[in-house]
């Protein structure tokens, strides 16, 4: 596997190590990850892990900022088949602090996860690159999820004091992390020209630093500013949930699972019962705001004997009854089993148990969320089962995908995953058998071939045009069988030429030799061998009239000897031998012609 090597740093070590980003760097950045999703849900796929850590900052050669989205290793095709997605009921993908609130289990029946989810989530991201601070404040994760299920996010606006952020930023922002994705930008080139409007509009700009009162001061007395977002002053240090505060917000993910804009209206209470049972679960609260008439001036005290009798002290109101409270956990907790969402339903528990911990179907509970966990693990098994299974079908390891099935089918509760799995692997099998038949045809055809047996070669051909052959394959199958066969034709024609050819140079007919080469270059023009032809019998006549030339040269000379003419004798010899200076008659020749000489 070959990735690209990033040279840079992740917005989440940026954040960490200088705070935000400057607000021209953070939106031009944001632009360009927002560029590179589109690229992404393009390709039909949905990110799902969009966090700081998987947005690289990085130069280009020029040296100005780029970014990188990457980590794609959750990411999901929208064309895949929800009963095969790894992410059943119950199970999440993702970072708590950035996921959608689809991803947090919003979604109704039948409804899926699209690209919206991963603008919600990198708006989220954008939110804390131009502040350095998440949109909601929580001390745990499960925090940030409830909070996105029940409250609002913060304002950019005044989120950080050291920060200024122009309102109209707040608001597009704000935009893409709407609870309800039917109201955020529908795609990812919407959110890059509202960011780029406000671009245009912010040339020049800076973000400017605002003094923050020093610790200790009269106004904070302990030195940690608070952040003022409308009425609300929000502070680093926020307490922890009360347990009707966890009640409230746990009925809030129930509304939004059935995708109620609005939470539902809370049941009648004693006067503020909030501040009571937050009391009593050891959490202090500030009781709730009463609206009083104005205070009448003091009148002076009345003469003793005009006073009125003392009214009789209140009744202390009575205790706070759990009651509905507790139904209310069960019916979350009972639903969240139904759905087996393991999480929320060991939540929805907890909570249950703070309201009444001796409740007596403890041990049920707990139990079927034990059932709850197995199914899980179960469908988790199921699914790693099932993806190895199709990654051997792939490879075309037909054995390995039957064992792969094996434990599928031990672990499908509903056998629907190993019903089609199965149906698919037969179909494979069904296949490489049928692969594996024409492989064999394949190879017959190409050892026909080889051999020159073209008939045989050509019924090879017709099964092979039988089965699950590419046309492509054949096609080249049958041009290579054509044009074995046009070969074949032509040295068989070729054939007949040179046994003609051949016996007229044993005849040393040379002019009928000439003819059948020409007929030969008429009847096959590319054919290289007329013109050798042509070549050997030039050859071989001038090779003919050489050895009748030395022929004679020999006769001559021993004419000259035999008429004791010794010096024409030896002219002829020194004739003779520049036509053949290896002449076998040469050393006979020589001694007649020395002892014509002596005598």
């Amino acid at each position: 596997m070959v990735w690209e090597h990033i040279q840079g740093e992740d917005v989440g070590h940026w954040l960490k190590t200088r705070g935000p980003l400057p607000l021209p760097l953070a939106v031009e950045l944001g632009i360009q990850g927002l560029r590179g999703l589109e690229a992404i849900h393009g390709a039909g796929v949905i990110h799902r892990d969009l966090s700081p850590d998987n947005l690289m900052i990085t130069r280009d050669a020029r040296g100005r900022y780029q970014a990188k989205i990457i980590d794609l290793g959750l990411a999901k095709s929208l064309s895949n088949k929800p009963d095969l997605e790894i992410t059943q009921a119950g199970m999440f993908m993702g970072k708590l602090r950035y996921c959608s609130p689809e991803q947090a289990g919003a979604l109704g029946p039948g409804e899926s996860l699209d690209h919206r989810s991963d603008l919600y989530s990198f708006a989220a991201v954008l939110y804390e690159m131009v502040c350095g601070l998440p949109p909601f404040d929580s001390e745990n994760q499960h925090g940030f999820v409830l909070k996105r299920l029940n409250e609002p996010p913060l304002r950019l606006e005044g989120r950080n004091p050291s920060v200024s952020v122009p309102r109209d930023l707040d608001a597009l922002v704000l935009k893409g992390l709407e609870r309800d994705r039917e109201r955020r930008y529908p795609d990812a080139v919407a959110f890059i020209q509202a960011l780029a409007k406000f671009a245009e509009r912010m040339r020049g700009a800076e973000t400017q630093d605002v003094k923050v009162r020093p610790a200790g001061s009269a106004t904070n007395p302990t030195g940690i500013p608070a952040v003022k977002t409308g009425a609300t002053a929000i502070r680093p240090a926020p307490r922890e949930l009360s347990r009707e505060e966890r009640i409230d917000l746990l009925a809030q993910i129930a509304g939004a699972g059935k995708k109620s804009e609005a939470a539902p209206a809370p049941a009648a209470r004693k006067a503020d019962p909030l501040a009571e049972i937050a009391a009593q679960a050891g959490i202090g609260r500030a009781p709730a705001a009463r609206s009083q008439a104005p205070s009448a001036p003091a009148a002076a005290p009345a003469p003793a004997a005009s006073r009125p009798a003392p009214a009789p002290p209140p009744a202390a109101p009575p205790p706070i009854r759990e009651t509905s409270q507790v139904h209310e956990a069960e019916q979350m907790l009972e639903r969240y089993l139904a759905e087996h969402k393991q999480s929320l339903a060991s939540f929805a528990l907890e909570t249950l148990l703070e309201l009444a911990p001796a409740h007596p179907r403890r041990a049920e509970f707990e139990t079927r969320i034990g059932r709850v966990n197995e199914d899980v693990a179960r469908a988790k098994r199921a699914e790693e089962a099932l993806l190895a299974g199709r990654e051997a079908m792939l490879r075309g390891d037909m054995r390995g995908a039957r064992q792969k099935l094996e434990i599928v089918q031990a672990n499908d509760t509903d056998g629907h995953l190993s019903k089609e799995f199965a149906a698919d692997l037969a179909e494979s099998e069904k296949s490489a058998s049928k692969e594996k038949n024409s492989e064999q045809h394949k190879r017959a055809f190409e050892n026909l071939m080889s051999v020159s047996r073209y008939g045989e070669a050509e019924k090879e051909l017709e099964v092979l045009s039988q089965l699950e052959v590419t046309k492509v394959t054949l096609d080249y199958f049958k041009t290579q069988l054509d044009q074995a066969k046009a070969r074949a034709a032509e040295a068989h024609t070729a054939d007949g030429f040179e046994r003609r050819y051949k016996k007229e140079i044993g005849a040393r007919n040379w002019r009928q030799a000439r003819e059948i080469a020409q007929e030969f270059q008429q009847a096959l023009p590319k054919h290289p061998r007329p013109t050798e032809m042509f070549s050997e019998i030039s050859h071989s006549e001038d090779k003919l009239r050489k050895q009748e030339a030395i022929e004679a040269g020999v006769k001559q000379v021993e004419a000259f000897i035999e008429q004791r003419r010794p010096t024409d004798a030896e002219l002829a010899l020194k004739i003779l031998l520049r036509m053949d200076p290896e002449n076998v008659d040469k050393r006979r020749l020589e001694r007649q012609i020395a002892t014509l000489w002596k005598g």
